[in-house]
C-alpha cells in the first residue's frame, strides 16, 4: 500500500508543478499546445515502441491470452461508453470526448508505475502488452472521436489516422511476435525520448487544470456518475467475471487495474493538440484523476480479500 500511495503522490506532484507554472504564466496556452503535440506525436510513440520490443519473449503464451482478452475489454468499454453517454443524455457535441474519457485510461503514465510497484516486472510486461490495444484503438478511433467532438464535424480526415503513434505500435507489435530483435542503439534513444512522456504530460495536464475552475469541475454531477462507473463499477465487475474464467491470478488483477485507471492524460494532450473541446476533456481528467486516489486502493483491497 505504501508503494501505491507513493505512485499517486508522484502523479499529483507533477500536476501541481504544471498548475503552479500556469498560474505564474510561465506556461501559457501556446506552450501547452506545442508540448502537447510533442507528446502525442513523438514521445508517446517512442515510449510504447521501446516498451513492447523489449518485452520478455518467455511469456509468449500469456501474451497471446492477453491479446484476445484485451480485444474483449475494449469491445466492452466501447459498448458501455456509448450506453452511458446516452443514458446521461450528454449533448451530441460533447459525446466524443466523454466516450474517450470512459474508454481510455491512464495506463501508460499511471498504470505502468503502479503495476511495477505492486507486482514487479511481470506486472509491467502485462500492462505494456495491453497497451498495444490502447494505442491501436486510440490512434484511430480515439483520435476520430476527439477530433469530431465539440461540433467540429468537418475537421476529420481519414489521412490523419496514419500517424506516428499508430505506425510505431504496429511496427513494435510485428517485431515482438515475429521475435525480431531490435538493437540497443535503436531502443535506447527511443526509450530516452519516451521517458519524457509521463512527467511532462502530467505537468501539462496540471497547467490545463489551472485554466479552469475546480469548483466548476466538481459541480458537474454527471461527471461523478461517470467517474464511479469507470473507476469502480467497471473494474470490479470485470474482476469477478475474469476470476471465473481466467482464475484468481496476476493476469486477472492486471486487467482490472488497467480498466480502473482514470482518463488518460493523452486524451487531454490530443484535445489540446487539435483544439477540440478541451474544457470537457480536462474536466474528465481532473475529476477522475483526483478520485482515483481513493478508488485505486479500493480496487486493490477488493482483489486482495474477495
Amino acid at each position: 500500500m505504501t508503494a501505491l500511495i507513493t505512485t499517486m503522490i508522484k502523479l499529483f506532484f507533477s500536476m501541481a508543478i504544471g498548475y503552479f507554472l500556469k498560474k505564474r504564466n510561465i506556461i501559457n496556452d501556446t506552450v501547452s499546445r506545442s508540448v502537447s503535440a510533442l507528446i502525442v506525436n513523438i514521445s508517446a510513440p517512442c515510449l510504447m515502441f521501446s516498451s513492447i520490443v523489449t518485452m520478455d519473449s518467455s511469456q509468449f503464451q500469456n501474451a497471446l491470452t492477453l491479446l484476445w482478452v484485451g480485444v474483449l475489454v475494449y469491445v466492452g468499454l466501447i459498448l458501455l461508453a456509448v450506453l452511458v453517454v446516452k443514458l446521461l443524455k450528454i449533448e451530441e457535441a460533447a459525446r466524443g470526448v466523454y466516450k474517450a474519457a470512459l474508454i481510455f485510461g491512464n495506463v501508460s503514465f499511471l498504470g505502468i508505475p503502479l503495476a511495477q510497484s505492486l507486482y514487479g516486472q511481470e506486472g509491467v510486461f502485462y500492462i505494456a502488452l495491453l497497451n498495444i490495444h490502447f494505442m491501436l484503438l486510440f490512434f484511430s478511433y480515439g483520435i476520430y472521436m476527439i477530433m469530431t467532438s465539440g461540433g467540429n464535424k468537418g475537421s476529420f480526415s481519414p489521412k490523419k489516422l496514419v500517424n506516428s503513434g499508430l505506425i510505431s505500435i504496429i511496427a513494435a507489435t510485428l517485431l515482438y511476435f515475429l521475435r525480431i530483435p531490435v538493437p540497443d542503439m535503436i531502443v535506447e534513444p527511443l526509450s530516452f525520448v519516451g521517458s519524457l512522456t509521463s512527467p511532462v504530460s502530467m505537468i501539462i495536464v496540471g497547467s490545463s487544470i489551472a485554466s479552469y475552475s475546480l469548483k466548476k469541475v466538481f459541480s458537474m454531477k454527471k461527471l461523478y456518475i461517470m467517474s464511479v462507473l469507470k473507476l469502480l463499477v467497471f473494474p470490479i465487475i470485470a474482476y469477478f467475471i475474469l476470476k471465473l474464467t481466467l482464475g484468481d491470478n496476476l493476469l486477472t488483477k492486471i486487467v482490472c487495474i488497467y480498466i480502473g485507471m482514470p482518463t488518460a492524460s493523452i486524451v487531454g494532450m490530443t484535445a489540446m493538440a487539435y483544439g477540440t473541446d478541451v474544457e470537457n476533456t480536462t474536466s474528465c481528467i481532473t475529476m477522475m484523476t483526483v478520485l482515483s486516489l481513493v478508488t485505486i486502493p479500493i480496487i486493490y483491497i477488493v482483489m486482495l480479500y474477495l
